[in-house]
């Protein structure tokens, strides 16, 4: 059991941290004023509205109303407690841990989630230790060094071995008493025609997949026998911590070296990503499936925009490169394709032609994907014939129209004018003709898409609409908090706020305050620790408001006002509701006590 984490240690770790570093891990942040912005990584949007104010330490999703500090967007990314969250934010700024503040939780008592998370990490290193420390993992071992992996390079990826037994990793876990449940649920395991479990890896070197955070959620088992009748690589069913289709194999490793080379390369197969790692090209990571998904495409668009195809260069691998870019449609991205030469996949390029050549080609072999498609239309038409010349023409048209600039279109046209042997202008009519017909089916093709836009646009602006009453409050708790002796006035006053999510706040500041013995200016984000998550959404919201640097003593004055009489106006509402129904009734004597009322609290309200 680990020990509770001291304050200290806590504001050792918030002092040596700055959130935007923390933030830039997970979102492609942009200066815009004074705070940074970004798409938000807990709802998916295009208009970015998720702000990071570097001078306060804090952050605030103006749509979906999240906001806190680092610590509670560690909480809210990766699902981990408070503790948890600060060990996370100490061991990404390399602030040494002490032994006792880490957690040791080894007990499944959890919910089922966690309780995966950990059987997964306790299988990636059962099967390491095969790997690595056995003579059963011998032969693993060497075949992947005789792929030139190094020890190094293993421990990055976590690479083990599950060896040829039905029944190893199931043992494993049934004397550490998983439920039969919780086996079943794991992903883990395969049952026979009697429904007994058996492990699902055997007998093949095991890589690990991982979520954005690193936790290791689901396995992919590559077969060692090239002659076996087995699928070559067999991945995780889908469980409650693994969806194919929101995962990215290495987007933990690779997020770093995305955002700081502006691009990510997209392979076709783990061991190619791998191998790019090896040969220094480290900000490769593949998907799931044939194609990328929005939510896979979603959470890149938050660390670049722009995506590299890099397949295998043989005829399978140019055909799913193609298929890729007539799926990559997403306007967040532009594209590029890495083509292999000599028909090789990554692996064998890097360990045929060495590590600086597929450096040289992935930083600077980049063809634009227009480039591709030509060369991939060419291969399949025999440019001689005539009935295949004017097909090529027409496909490439058809690619060539959907370029938006002018320069492209005419290098393009170009290009198949040559290939062809006809003049530019016959090519730039048949294209003008194509344009037309385009834009008479855009209108009704497009507008959905169009609208969708729009609202986008219109909703990303839109500011919430608040009363007299309630912006008088936001803005008196703003400078209460901002200003001590702001909030030593109003607790000497014995003022309140009419809403109880404002004097919750101002409860927990003078508490903090009297606690931390503050008597100068408040540190938001440390505050934000001893508020209730709720509270830090709400407290981010108030922080992150348009502000003047000074307050006016008129400006205060007129918010207690308009809060202290927001009763009295209450209490003219209820009394006029009751002189309505006094009429009614034609109650005389009632109008008259009820109207004395009226004066009098009109007359305190004008004073």
């Amino acid at each position: 059991m680990a020990t509770r984490i001291p304050q200290e240690f806590i504001d050792e770790v918030t002092s040596k941290t700055n959130i935007v570093d923390v933030i830039s891990k997970y979102v492609q942040l942009k200066k815009s004023g004074k705070n940074l912005f970004g798409l938000c990584p807990f709802h998916e949007e295009r208009t970015p509205s998720f702000s990071v104010a570097e001078d306060k330490q804090i952050f605030h999703c103006f749509s979906c109303g999240r906001g806190g500090n680092v610590y509670k967007f560690i909480m809210e990314m990766e699902n981990k407690s408070f503790p948890e969250s600060v060990i996370e934010v100490a061991q990404m700024g390399n602030i040494p841990v002490p032994d006792q503040y880490e957690a040791r939780n080894t007990q499944y008592q959890n919910s089922d989630s966690r309780t995966l998370l950990k059987m997964y990490s306790d299988a990636a290193k059962l099967y390491s230790h095969i790997l690595t420390k056995t003579e059963n993992g011998t032969p693993a071992l060497k075949y992947l060094k005789n792929r030139d992996l190094s020890d190094d390079l293993i421990q990055t990826f976590g690479i083990g071995y599950a060896p040829n037994n039905n029944n190893l990793l199931l043992q494993f876990f049934k004397d550490r008493e998983i439920t039969e449940d919780v086996l079943r649920k794991s992903g883990l395991f395969a049952e026979n025609q009697e429904g007994e479990l058996f492990d699902r890896f055997r007998d093949r070197v095991m890589i690990p997949i991982t979520d954005e955070s690193g936790n290791i959620i689901a396995f992919s088992g590559r077969v060692l026998d090239k002659n076996a009748s087995t699928a070559k690589y067999l991945n995780s069913p889908e469980t409650e911590i693994f969806n194919k289709g929101k995962t990215l194999f290495n987007l933990n490793n690779a997020k770093k070296e995305i955002r700081e080379k502006g691009n990510v390369i997209l392979f076709e197969g783990f061991m190619d990503v791998i191998s790019a790692y090896k040969a220094g090209v480290t900000n490769g990571v593949a998907s799931m499936g044939t194609s990328l998904t929005d939510d896979q495409l979603y959470v890149l668009s938050r660390l670049t925009d722009k995506i590299n195809v890099c397949y295998d260069g043989d005829d399978p691998g140019v055909e799913a490169t193609y298929r890729a870019l007539t799926q990559l449609t997403d306007d967040r991205f532009t594209y590029g394709v890495i083509s292999i030469p000599d028909k090789k996949d990554p692996d064998e390029y890097i360990r045929s032609e060495g590590a600086q050549k597929f450096q040289n080609l992935a930083n600077g072999g980049v063809q634009t994907p227009i480039s591709f498609i030509l060369n991939y239309f060419k291969r399949n038409y025999n440019l001689n014939n005539e009935h295949d010349q004017l097909e090529f023409l027409n496909q490439s048209l058809q690619e060539i129209v959907k370029l938006q600039s002018p320069v492209e279109v005419d290098m393009y046209v170009g290009k198949v004018a040559d290939e062809m042997g006809v003049s530019k202008e016959s090519i730039n009519k048949e294209l003008d003709s194509l344009r037309r017909q385009m834009e008479i089916q855009k209108p009704a093709n497009n507008y959905k898409n169009v609208q969708k836009k729009a609202l986008e646009k219109v909703t990303s602006t839109v500011k919430p609409k608040y009363d007299r009453l309630e912006k008088s409050e936001r803005y008196l708790l703003y400078w209460a908090i901002n200003f001590p002796e702001i909030r030593v006035n109003l607790k000497g006053d014995g003022f309140s706020f009419v809403n109880q999510d404002y004097q919750r706040i101002f409860d927990s500041l003078l508490a903090y305050v009297e606690e931390e013995d503050i008597d100068e200016d408040v540190n938001i984000s440390e505050f934000m620790n001893f508020l209730s998550d709720e509270d830090k959404n709400l407290l981010a919201e108030l922080e992150m408001m348009n502000m003047p640097e000074e307050y006016n003593d008129q400006e205060i004055d007129d918010y207690m006002r308009n809060i202290k009489n927001s009763g009295l106006e209450s209490q003219l509402g209820d009394i006029n509701q009751q002189l309505k129904k006094a009429a009614l009734v034609g109650d005389n004597k009632l109008q008259l006590e009820l109207a004395q009322k009226l004066i009098n609290l009109r007359r305190i309200l004008s004073n």
